[in-house]
């Protein structure tokens, strides 16, 4: 037990499980009144854990210790921030807390990944909500760069949002509806099968979006009506 203690700790720091970062790190956390309950994953740049704050449920995504490049997590705040100032109660991203230059605090979404959505929900109330979740984020001239991802798109009951914003980037044209299409869609052949939605038809309106974003994304809504 207590060596399973020690490595829960040790990933605040990880790779380096330097004990003077973790005690710091964890000082920090209890002024704040942040609580660690679980180790949820690692990425490149870093690690992200489960907890609460303010008796809210939220996740705390800590920066690795083997980061060289310019600092990710201060990255990843701005745009979080950005997203909620911009969008406000249509932001498909998790609200943000606290934003700090080694962690961040944000919403925990709870929820099932789209490719479960799909079965387990109305399949094309699901993908209209991420139609809409990506163009929301392309309106705004964000590219989240991973929208391909399988773990990166979680429905909630009702909205699907969007997690993980590390490699997410400010750019004047991003792709994240165009990604999702290619990706979730046109790929998926049995799903539009059981949807009788054609591959060719699906092209025809990326084209349309390529040159008239809004009259492409409704264009495409109508199609899962």
């Amino acid at each position: 037990m207590e060596y399973q203690i020690l490595q829960f700790y040790n990933y605040l720091d990880y790779p380096a499980a330097r004990k003077e970062r973790i005690e710091k790190l964890l000082s920090d956390f209890k002024e704040k009144g942040i609580f660690l309950e679980s180790f949820l994953s690692k990425g490149y740049r870093g690690v992200v854990f489960r907890g609460s704050y303010k008796g809210k449920t939220v996740a705390i995504k800590v920066l690795r210790s083997d980061v060289e490049k310019k600092n990710p997590i201060e990255k990843e705040c701005r745009i979080l921030e950005f997203l909620e100032k911009t969008l406000k109660t249509e932001n498909p991203a998790p609200c943000l807390f606290i934003c700090r230059k080694e962690f961040l605090v944000m919403e925990f979404i709870e929820g099932v990944t789209f490719s479960s959505a799909i079965l387990e929900y109305n399949p094309k109330e699901v993908i209209k909500e991420a139609l809409k979740s990506c163009y929301l984020l392309d309106k705004v001239g964000v590219e989240h760069s991973e929208i391909k991802g399988e773990k990166h798109l979680i429905f909630d009951g009702k909205r699907v949002r969007i997690i993980d914003f590390e490699s997410a980037k400010f750019k004047e044209l991003p792709r994240n509806l165009l990604q999702f299409v290619g990706y979730h869609l046109i790929r998926n052949e049995k799903l539009l099968e059981k949807l009788k939605i054609s591959r060719e038809e699906l092209k025809k309106i990326i084209e349309i979006y390529k040159q008239d974003r809004e009259k492409g994304f409704h264009t495409l809504t109508n199609l899962f009506a």
